[in-house]
């Protein structure tokens, strides 16, 4: 659908299609390579910060998409990479964080709870990626009236600038707020590993 952001002629769907493409390498080329840093950030600023910071920065940068023009090719291909920079670090370690959240447990009741947290978390990721694709249908037929025979009609056009910006980002906003109230940051979090450690050294001895 960003093809169509780009040019909207028909004749010209397979610049669209290529320019598609393009984004799409970029922005996975450069979440691969960013992913291979996240250790180290998450060593120095610890796992809830870091987070938070690219959660706040991807949002920021979903929204200023909305705000560029049709054929702004070079703008879409910057805040794709900018996005992608912000992002990428948030995807390996919010699975850490929820390794946090099994550890927590075994802190708070002495009892390790991992297959509940990992089954909880595995469904919510399935229900939210199927009423992700839903919810994106139905903004379009419910506010721009989007019909698959006129894909390329203003108003199909303006909704998929919307849920590719602002809707993006302020799912994207949502990220650092939840994780602002998250108790587990990095000395707590050291804390809590620590503790642990002891515990299990006992109960070896």
């Amino acid at each position: 659908m960003l093809g169509y952001l780009v040019h909207g002629d028909q004749t010209a769907a397979n610049v669209a299609d290529v320019f598609n493409s393009m984004v799409n390498m970029l922005g996975t080329g450069i979440t691969i390579v960013i992913i291979l840093a996240s250790p180290a950030l998450a060593q120095r600023f610890g796992k809830k910060a870091v987070a938070v910071a690219g959660f706040a920065l991807a949002a920021l940068g979903s929204l200023a998409f909305y705000l560029l023009s049709p054929t702004n090719v070079w703008g879409m291909l910057g805040l794709t990479s900018l996005v992608a920079v912000a992002y990428a670090p948030t995807i390996p370690l919010t699975w850490a964080i929820f390794a946090d959240v099994a550890d927590y447990s075994e802190w708070k009741t002495g009892r390790r709870f991992t297959g509940m947290v990992f089954a909880t978390i595995g469904f919510a990721l399935k229900a939210g990626l199927a009423l992700g694709s839903a919810s994106f249908l139905w903004l379009m037929a419910g506010l721009f009236h989007y019909d698959t025979k006129l894909p390329e009609a203003a108003e199909a056009l303006q909704g998929y600038r919307a849920c590719s910006g602002l809707a993006v980002g302020a799912l994207f906003g949502i990220c650092p707020v939840l994780l602002a109230v998250y108790q587990l940051n990095k000395p707590a979090t050291i804390q809590m590993a620590n503790e642990l450690t002891e515990r299990r050294l006992k109960s070896e001895a």
